[in-house]
C-alpha cells in the first residue's frame, strides 16, 4: 500500500513552490510576450487592412479618372476629325469651283479662238476653194 509520509508532503510543497517560480519567472513573461507579438500582430494585419483599401480605393480612383480621360480624349479625337472633315469639305468646295472658273475661263479662250479661227478660215474659203479648183481643172479661173 502507499505510505503517506512526510516526504511526499515536502515534494507537493515543493512541486507548488516550484510551480509558483516558474510561473513568476518563465510562463508569465513568456505569455506577456507572445501576447504582446499578437496585439502587434492583429495591429499590423489592421494596418495592412486599412492600406489595403486604400489602395484599391485609389486604384478604382485612378481608373475611373484614366477612363474620364480617355472618353475626354475620344470626344475630342472625334470633334477635331469631324473639324478636318468640314474644313476637308470646305477647301475642297473652294477648289471645285476654282477649277471650274478655270474651266470655263479656258472654255470660253478655246471658244474665242475657235470662233476665230472659223472666221478666218470662212475669210480665206474663197481662196482656198479658188485654188482647189484651179489645181482640179489645171487653169487659172
Amino acid at each position: 500500500m502507499l505510505n503517506f509520509d512526510i516526504t511526499l508532503w515536502i515534494t507537493i510543497i515543493e512541486a507548488l513552490v516550484l510551480t509558483f517560480i516558474l510561473n513568476a519567472i518563465l510562463i508569465r513573461p513568456i505569455m506577456q510576450t507572445i501576447e504582446g507579438r499578437k496585439s502587434r500582430f492583429d495591429t499590423l494585419k489592421s494596418e495592412i487592412d486599412r492600406l489595403s483599401r486604400e489602395v484599391e480605393e485609389a486604384l478604382k480612383e485612378y481608373e475611373k479618372s484614366l477612363a474620364e480621360a480617355h472618353s475626354r480624349a475620344q470626344a475630342e479625337r472625334e470633334a477635331l476629325k469631324a473639324q478636318a472633315r468640314e474644313e476637308e469639305r470646305k477647301i475642297l468646295g473652294e477648289a471645285a469651283k476654282e477649277a471650274e472658273a478655270y474651266k470655263e475661263k479656258v472654255l470660253s479662250e478655246v471658244k474665242a479662238q475657235f470662233e476665230s479661227v472659223r472666221k478666218q478660215l470662212s475669210e480665206e474659203v474663197a481662196v482656198f476653194s479658188k485654188a482647189m479648183a484651179e489645181k482640179v481643172l489645171g487653169r487659172p479661173l
